[in-house]
């Protein structure tokens, strides 16, 4: 057994498919199971389930994992504490990211930090889960930071802090009886249908929260894939989207924009990382960055 064996198998166990992971592992599939079978012969036990159409960990895999993820996170730490001890920062940072979020430039802060530290290779990873899906990347281990909307604060196993904030807007067709207002509050809004993301998306936690705490009921009628998208339905009668001001463009063909900031808290854009992880030097100074490029003026 050594570092590879282990590397691989759990790239299959967080895919759930071999194929999967050869195409992250830039392996043929017939090299990564093979790679898995003489793990199996090497232990004595089998690592996963094929019964099924989609390979499943047995009790024996659900433990390797924990296991395996432990020693290459030491091996990780100990490959750039070695290499840290040269005079360039070197090493990988994987950066969670939620789709259609732009309050952040990030291909800027990329670029600057690249151009300090130029031997760092860069990862970006999305989830179709929201903030609820880096929140569970960063505890497993998959990323290393990650910029999500934390509402209530972030959960006890991340720590980080808020790097910029948007308020809401409420966008409405231009014949809603609503688009002559300058604001809006929740009690406006009984009873309207509604454009939103899925359940476990940060923006749509809000929205719902405060509609609960006001006691106000709303019925969402479509569930988009990313944030940016949902004002653009709302002129073809589809319903009303309380948004973020930065997924709104500034003028939108047969809707109005009100603001909704005294109704709905602001939308806090995280920067968080795992308390059970030890930074790397690459991503300490990734978060260094980001922190002098948004917090110097607050």
């Amino acid at each position: 057994m050594d570092v590879r064996h282990l590397s691989v198998f759990v790239t299959v166990a967080q895919e759930m498919s071999f194929t999967r992971a050869a195409d992250r592992l830039l392996l043929a599939q017939s090299a990564v199971s093979t790679t898995v079978r003489e793990l199996e012969r090497e232990l004595g036990v089998a690592l996963f389930d094929r019964s099924h159409r989609q390979i499943r960990l047995t009790g024996a895999g659900e433990e390797l994992l924990v296991r395996s993820r432990d020693v290459l996170e030491r091996m990780r730490e100990l490959g750039e504490a070695v290499a840290t001890a040269g005079t360039e920062l070197r090493g990988t940072v994987t950066v969670g990211l939620m789709t259609g979020v732009d309050l952040v430039d990030v291909p800027s802060l990329l670029g600057a930090f690249h151009a300090r530290h130029p031997a760092v290779v860069l990862q970006l990873r999305a989830t179709g889960l929201g903030s609820s899906g880096l929140v569970a990347q960063l505890e497993r281990g998959e990323i290393d930071l990650a910029l999500l909307a934390a509402v209530d604060g972030l959960p006890a196993t991340l720590q980080g802090e808020v790097v910029a904030s948007s308020p809401y807007t409420l966008v409405v067709p231009d014949t809603h009886p609503l688009a002559t207002r300058d604001a809006v509050t929740l009690a406006d809004l009984e009873g309207e249908s509604f454009v939103d993301l899925p359940p476990g998306y940060g923006s749509r936690r809000i929205v719902d929260d405060a509609f609960a705490h006001a006691g106000v009921s709303r019925r969402v009628l479509i569930e988009v894939a990313e944030i940016s998208t949902a004002a653009q339905y709302v002129p073809q009668g589809l319903g009303l989207a309380l948004v973020p001001r930065f997924a709104v463009a500034d003028s939108i063909a047969g809707a109005r924009v009100v603001s909704a900031e005294d109704a709905v808290p602001p939308f806090d854009l995280s920067l968080a990382w795992a308390r059970r992880r030890t930074l790397s030097a690459a991503a300490e100074a990734l978060v260094q960055l980001i922190r002098d490029a948004l917090l110097s003026d607050t």
